[in-house]
């Protein structure tokens, strides 16, 4: 009794750990799915600092400027590459204050687009970064405050950050950059002429680690004689073009560029760039070009509902999956459970008084429990006092009769009864009277 009693339990048990086992395989992909997906947001577009924008940080004002001096400005995305050598006519990328989270995002084709401005002729103007702005609600009692107002709260790059950018970029080699603690000037240095800006704001300094390397030209520096504005290249190449570093990038933007000198000195930087060939502003490092994370946006509301359905779904589908694994020693267990249904099923069909519908049933479905799987058993049509019993594998007729539907159900019901009690699967030739 014991022997056969855990016999009976293994099927059961195997059952219960396959289930086991798939729950929590569906429940862990799940699990670390919703963690990896909240914790990695997608990067937003910058809406304040890009040449699109209008806000104090932004540079519309410059991308005016510069094409009313008569100078072809694009922006571009997907082009983090040195413009190829044109003479003249070859274009300069600019990279105007990229933020910090998106040079790291792009930080292999970042370290590569400098590694090769280096290495061969191009003309690349790194603007680094200095203020950013997040939006806040007006103050309730200002009397000025107007109703749907926006309010930008400006603040501080962290000078770590724009040193990260300085270190990808491959110049933190020969540079370091620092801020003053009070408010400044910047004066242009490369020719006669030492147009001079007062941004009674604190200016952001480049200073050498050690002297000037002589691949460096400094083109505008702070009232104190330290460099704002770099040029990098390599001897042999012309005087325009080559790497621009621009420490303080307040001049190129909407904010301080009308103040007296701010436009000229910024003009006097793209003289410096190859007049024939075109600007392109980047926007990748703005977040114009990031992909959408569709895991984020799937786990958190509205498509987080979308999510939960679709797990729960699945986990209903593993549920029953499971339940339907049952080992091979189940199935003569299962086989003859199903015999008893049919035998239920004619009985309760007798008693409706629906003969007829009760032997076309038990006619098609005792092929489907007692036949091997060969035969292929129709139920044909009536007339008279005969049904055909019509067997595919051999093509041979057998005949059911009987006056009324009722006989011709009991006649149908003692053969299968007959093949249930002898084992048989497959209908032979008979003829019940």
């Amino acid at each position: 009794m014991s022997e056969k009693g855990s016999t009976n339990r293994d099927p059961s048990r195997r059952e219960t750990l396959v289930r086991g086992a798939l729950m929590a395989a569906i429940g862990s992909v799940a699990v670390i799915y919703f963690v990896v997906s909240v914790f990695r947001p997608p990067l937003k577009a910058d809406n304040f600092t890009n040449s699109y924008s209008t806000s104090p940080g932004g540079h519309f004002a410059l991308v005016e400027l510069l094409r009313e001096n008569k100078r072809e400005v694009r922006t571009v995305n997907k082009s983090l590459r040195p413009p190829e050598d044109q003479y003249n006519e070859t274009d300069t990328l600019t990279l105007l204050e990229p933020g910090p989270q998106y040079v790291e995002h792009y930080s292999s084709e970042f370290e590569e687009l400098f590694d090769l401005a280096r290495e061969r002729y191009s003309s690349v103007m790194l603007v680094l970064p200095k203020r950013h702005y997040v939006v806040g609600e007006s103050d309730p009692d200002d009397p000025d405050a107007q109703e749907n107002e926006v309010v930008l709260y400006e603040e501080d790059v962290e000078l770590d950050l724009v040193r990260g950018e300085l270190a990808l970029a491959g110049f933190d080699r020969w540079l370091d950059v620092g801020r003053s603690d009070d408010p400044g000037q910047i004066r242009w240095v490369a020719d006669e002429m030492g147009t001079t800006v007062d941004l009674e704001q604190p200016v952001q300094y480049f200073h050498f680690l050690s002297g000037i390397p002589s691949e460096f030209e400094v083109l505008a520096e702070t009232g104190n004689g330290d460099p704002v504005i770099l040029r990098y290249e390599k001897g042999g190449w012309n005087d325009k073009g080559g790497v621009i570093l621009v420490a303080d990038g307040d001049i190129f933007t909407n904010r301080f560029i009308n103040k007296p000198g701010a436009a000229t000195i910024a003009m006097d930087v793209f003289a410096y760039t190859p007049q024939q060939g075109a600007i392109l502003i980047d926007e990748d490092l703005h977040g114009f070009s990031t992909d959408a994370s569709l895991e984020y946006l799937a786990a958190t509301p509205p498509g987080l509902w979308v999510t939960l359905s679709a797990v729960l779904l699945l986990l209903f589908f593993g549920w029953r999956q499971a339940t339907v694994l049952r080992p091979l020693s189940a199935e003569p267990q299962d086989r003859q459970a199903r015999k008893f249904s049919i035998d239920g099923l004619a009985l309760m069909m007798e008693r409706a008084r629906d003969n007829h519908t009760a032997y076309r049933r038990l006619v098609r479905r005792s092929k489907l429990v007692l036949g091997s799987g060969g035969a292929q058993v129709q139920g044909a049509g009536m007339t008279g006092g005969t049904a055909a019993v019509q067997k595919g594998r051999t093509g041979r007729i057998t005949r059911i009769q009987g006056d009324t539907t009722e006989d011709r159900l009991i006649n149908a019901a003692r053969k299968i009864a007959h093949q249930v009690r002898s084992g048989e699967t497959e209908h032979g030739d008979w003829t019940v009277d």
